[in-house]
């Protein structure tokens, strides 16, 4: 018996799963296999940006974006859009592992910041903090120093 008469319940009833890591060079422009997969196969992953780690998926799979909005806690507003082109709004991404991604998986990614409407975060770790176990792979291009915007 505690002090304080207390007693606590772990809030996960289930077993955590393990979520692979997979480092990545910040400078190849070869997407890994193992991401390319579990994007196929509905899958969704932490990836590197210019400005930060992002939590996302296959914008044509309807369950995964809904994974990605509820591990993020983002609005369908707050989604960003990556494509190779900027066609419908979409962010062209700089990092050259997204753009890899991008031409492998031959679609557009959304994706979310996490926790949603932040900044992103400057590392992979501080997205798993955040997300846990709920997504499939975490690209770690290391720390990512966002750039300030150009007044």
């Amino acid at each position: 018996m505690s002090y304080y008469q207390l007693t606590f319940q772990p809030a996960v009833t289930r077993q955590p799963r393990h979520v692979p890591i997979l480092r990545v060079d910040p400078g190849e422009e070869t997407a890994p296999r193992r991401a390319v997969e579990v994007l196929r196969a509905g899958g969704v992953i932490v990836f590197p940006e210019e400005d930060g780690y992002y939590v996302g998926c296959l914008a044509s799979d309807a369950a995964a974006v809904d994974r990605v909005r509820q591990l993020t806690g983002a609005a369908p507003d707050q989604l960003v859009r990556y494509a190779t082109s900027g066609e419908d709004g979409a962010r062209v991404p700089v990092h050259p592992v997204v753009r890899a991604l991008l031409r492998e998986v031959g679609g557009p990614l959304v994706a979310a910041t996490a926790p949603a409407g932040r900044r992103p975060a400057p590392t992979a770790q501080q997205v798993v903090f955040v997300v846990g176990d709920g997504v499939d792979l975490v690209l770690d291009a290391g720390r990512i120093l966002a750039l300030p915007a150009a007044a």
